[in-house]
């Protein structure tokens, strides 16, 4: 990346501060002769394609539109609202003019051919207009030149630009030195260690921390009951996770070891899920598409199961926990702490789980992945950050995922509605999107007959 192109969302430094240099407005200021050389020529708008040299025209209109992203949540029975900051929306700039002249052709389609030169982030076109500055610019879907009849020595001109921004490449330059696999390792035994450090000798009751074990051993069994796949890998990850309360029964009494069990119960999860994802021989291809009705190896029937459910499944599962205390309030201090230790263990299990699965999601759509890192962030702030080093070690988690999640092609949703039934594949073929897709993200149960609001992308 060029020196010149580091990327800033600010806007570009004015040529002049005062309109009328700016604009190389020939006045007499309290009398004392012309300012500028009478030969000066007011200032013009242009463009520059990537490389070139900027093509000059009169600039009649000019729109600068930016804005906010914003998650606004509703609450019933008076409850209001409430908006919460998300990103800078991206600044768009649209420009009408004119080129007007004997030779206004040859300007004509000199800025047509400047235009079709392709640009993005890393290779940038260039607008300069008179009271702004020089945006470095990517060229719209559709702009637009034309003449009328009776207007004739000239053309009018219409342009939509987006401010470039970030490119994919660039973004990857400054990812964080750990992965996202490395980040969650070092929280699973930053937790582990706090774990044992809550319930010393003097604050472990372990009639609560076996109940506290129970709870989330059922609640690990839950999100498995949501995936489906071969068996083999189902009682792999069952059996992992029935093991939770196995030490306990031994009589291992390290706080440490025992917490572990339940970041290796939620790893063997997401590896399961990530194999059945992955499992192209018993499912087909991705999306679920059926295998032979006679493969004892499938979950169900026969029937493929769309990989992408499955982690969408186990990952709604883990950002939103189950942590559903038990009826017996707590009598004694230890009691508490062992409940409170428990409940804070299982919120931290969950948020590396979740962030592992958001790590390995394959081009989610934009609506989608914010989605669910609203729900981790959330999820990350129920997390016990007294102890110094759980408290950065999530931060470094959510820093790796950020990174991961900035270099992933996001796809945005579109909607459509059809009023009377029509097959899939013929909707799939209308909408051109993979019939899977639509599956995915519709839920469609009948392909013969879908109707109504199409989401697709």
């Amino acid at each position: 990346m060029s020196a010149e192109r580091r990327f800033n969302a600010g806007l570009p430094t004015p040529h002049e501060a005062d309109w009328r240099d700016a604009y190389r407005k020939r006045r007499n200021p309290r009398g004392e002769g012309p300012l500028y050389d009478p030969g000066d020529e007011p200032r013009s708008a242009s463009y520059a394609p990537p490389g070139g040299e900027g093509v000059p025209f009169i600039l009649d209109g000019f729109r600068f539109t930016g804005g906010s992203s914003t998650d606004t949540a509703e609450y019933p029975f008076g409850g209001l609202w409430s908006n919460e900051w998300l990103n800078e929306k991206p600044q768009e700039l649209s420009v009408d003019g004119f080129l007007r002249g004997a030779d206004y052709i040859t300007g004509r389609n000199a800025l047509i051919e400047a235009l079709r030169v392709p640009t993005d982030d890393d290779n940038p076109g260039y607008i300069d207009l008179p009271f702004w500055g020089r945006f470095p610019v990517v060229v719209g879907e559709s702009y637009e030149v034309s003449e009328r009849s009776d207007e004739q020595g000239q053309c009018r001109v219409s342009i939509p630009f987006k401010r470039a921004g970030t490119s994919v490449a660039e973004r990857s330059q400054g990812e964080p030195s750990q992965s996202v696999e490395d980040a969650t390792a070092n929280l699973a035994n930053a937790a582990a260690d706090d774990f044992e450090a809550e319930l010393d000798s003097g604050r472990l009751d372990w009639k609560a921390l076996r109940a506290g074990f129970g709870r989330i051993k059922a609640g690990l069994l839950s999100a498995i009951g949501r995936i489906q796949g071969v068996q083999t890998v189902l009682n792999s990850m069952t059996a992992d996770v029935l093991g939770i309360l196995g030490l306990i029964d031994l009589g291992v009494k390290s706080p440490r070891a025992l917490a572990m069990t339940v970041f290796n119960s939620v790893a063997s999860i997401v590896s399961g899920v990530v194999e059945i994802k992955n499992s192209v021989a018993a499912y087909g291809r991705e999306g679920g598409s059926p295998v032979s009705p006679g493969d004892e190896n499938t979950a169900a029937g026969g029937r493929g199961v769309p990989a992408a459910d499955n982690e969408r499944n186990a990952l709604l599962m883990f950002l939103s926990p189950d942590e559903s205390a038990s009826t017996e309030a707590a009598a004694t201090v230890a009691q508490e702490a062992t409940t409170r230790a428990v409940k804070n263990l299982y919120r931290t299990a969950a948020f590396v789980a979740a962030a592992n699965i958001m790590a390995g999601l394959d081009s989610p759509t934009r609506e989608a992945a914010a989605g669910y890192w609203r729900l981790l962030e959330k999820l990350a702030d129920g997390i016990d950050g007294e102890n110094p080093a759980v408290h950065s070690a999530v931060r470094d988690v959510l820093s790796a995922l950020s990174a991961r999640l900035s270099n992933v092609q996001l796809r945005a949703e579109k909607t459509r509605s059809f009023q009377t039934d029509l097959p899939l594949l013929c909707l799939a073929h209308d909408l051109g999107c993979d019939e899977s897709e639509l599956r995915r993200l519709n839920g469609v149960a009948d392909s013969f007959a879908v109707a109504g609001e199409v989401v697709y992308v």
